[in-house]
């Protein structure tokens, strides 16, 4: 059930519990001012039933009165009167009648009730009311009127109504404070109820933010219903998830930040180390011939140089993870960039005993955006990886590409020894290194491969990485076909 539902269906108790206590508290102060309630059937709408829809009495008193206007002088009559006796105790009411102040006639039970004790004459009361004589209590209903000789009659008709007033007058008291009580008992549980519905799981809610606050992460709520703070439970219990996820991978990245900065500190104070030793070493007089001197002046160079390099990537990979790096976008035919690209590439290669071999097949589509630049330095990084780690006399760099329905499919593939199975998963992560030395020939920033993927990325392409050990290691390059008509990329 709904939170909305149950606050409705509370407040509609709480509506509907004060009416009805409120008509039973009316009902009982009718019959009290009443004094019968059966008198309540005057109230009601008159059928063609007559006798049906009033009571006994009620016709008894109603005959009289038409016997008043149509023949009083036998209303008067004392055999009249005297053969009203079982009517009267059928309907368990006494008569009297007033003439002139003086009781004219009186049934047996009234017989004690003197004259002065009745209303006067000229108060008719044609609904029944309570009327305390002595020590009594009477539902009377009273009729005036006048004889032929102008003579004033009035006529009583009576029921002891005493222990039934006495007992209303007692317990409405109680009765009303039973029903003042029933209304506060039911309002208050009604409002403790919904509350505790509504208060308990807010609380569950306020701790688990406590929780977050702290930094504690691990604390689950479990929603539990499916009303309005249920759904704000499970979203709250999924923020706390994506919190953790974001808290772990904000953990992972100040590690490697931590990781990066320890290796970059090692890589720049090496050569700056060797540096300072090789210009004391021509400071102080070691390098004491000009071949020497020659020699200390590259390695220092050299050293300059690592460093610049290092530098360069460094800043490069910062001003791609910041999305700061502006891209010229146009549209090329790939293969002919490649072929170009790896045809002056070899002549460098060959030096390193390196062999490349360049292949793709002839048929298909090979246009694709790309920025000259930025691709042809995704492509170094990939080969310069491969060239870092070969360890083979003979070493093999094959390349081949190829055109499909929705890509460029471009694969770079070397004979080196392989990467660990382990390792292949997290090969594009930032700062990882699945060789974690630090030696100059095979150790480097691991930055490399990151770098290729954000640039490969930025291009709407793909990377991926197949490696076995002791075979090689390939990887693959998706870019999308471009078309005339198609947007650069923002």
């Amino acid at each position: 059930m709904s939170i909305k539902l149950r606050l409705i269906l509370s407040n509609i108790a709480m509506i509907l519990v004060p009416i009805i206590l409120f008509l039973i508290t009316s009902f009982l102060l009718l019959i009290v001012f009443l004094g019968d309630i059966r008198e309540m059937a005057n109230f009601l709408p008159e059928s063609h039933n007559y006798h049906k829809t009033k009571q006994e009495d009620t016709v008894f008193f109603l005959e009289l009165k038409e016997k008043s206007a149509v023949n009083p002088v036998e209303l008067m009559s004392k055999e009249y009167l005297e053969s009203l006796n079982n009517e009267l105790n059928e309907i368990e009411s006494g008569l009297i009648i007033r003439k002139n102040d003086e009781i004219f006639y009186s049934t047996r039970e009234l017989e004690n009730i003197r004259t002065e004790a009745l209303p006067e004459f000229g108060t008719e009361k044609s609904f029944r009311s309570l009327e305390e004589i002595g020590e009594q209590t009477f539902a009377m209903k009273q009729h005036d009127f006048y004889l032929q000789d102008g003579s004033e009659v009035s006529l009583f008709l009576m029921r002891d109504a005493s222990p039934w007033n006495q007992f209303v007058r007692t317990f409405f008291p109680i009765l009303f404070g039973l029903c003042l009580s029933i209304l506060i008992a039911t309002n208050g549980l009604l409002t403790y109820f919904v509350s505790k519905s509504i208060i308990k799981p807010i609380n569950q809610l306020k701790k688990a933010a406590h929780f977050i606050k702290s930094g504690n992460l691990e604390h689950s709520i479990t929603a539990t219903r499916n009303d309005e703070i249920g759904q704000l439970t499970q979203a709250f219990e999924e923020m706390r998830i994506q919190l953790k996820e974001s808290h772990e991978i904000q953990r992972q990245y100040e590690d490697n930040r931590k990781e990066l900065i320890a290796h970059i500190s090692h890589d720049l104070k090496t050569p700056i180390t060797s540096i300072k030793g090789y210009i004391e070493g021509i400071r102080d007089g070691v390098a004491d011939t000009p071949e020497k001197k020659a020699r200390y002046i590259q390695t220092i160079y050299t050293k300059a140089v690592d460093m610049d390099h290092l530098i360069d990537e460094l800043f490069l990979f910062s001003k791609l993870d910041l999305g700061k790096v502006p891209f010229e976008f146009e549209q090329i035919d790939i293969k002919d960039y490649l072929t170009d690209y790896f045809e002056e590439l070899s002549f460098d290669l060959r030096k390193q005993n390196v062999d490349l071999h360049f292949q793709f097949a002839p048929q298909g589509q090979y246009h694709v955006l790309a920025d000259r630049e930025k691709f042809k330095r995704a492509l170094a990084n990939i080969i310069n990886n491969s060239l870092k780690y070969m360890d083979k006399d003979k070493k093999e760099l094959n390349i081949s590409m190829q055109s499909t329905d929705d890509n460029v499919e471009i694969s770079i593939a070397d004979n080196g020894p392989g990467i660990p199975e382990e390792s292949i998963p997290f090969i594009f992560n930032q700062f990882y290194r699945a060789e974690q030395s630090r030696n100059k020939l095979t150790g480097g920033s691991g930055l490399g491969l990151s770098i290729a993927k954000m640039i490969i990325e930025e291009h709407n392409g793909v990377i991926k990485l197949e490696s076995t050990l002791m075979v090689g290691t390939k990887i693959t390059i998706y870019l999308p076909h471009a078309t005339c008509s198609e947007e650069l990329p923002s």
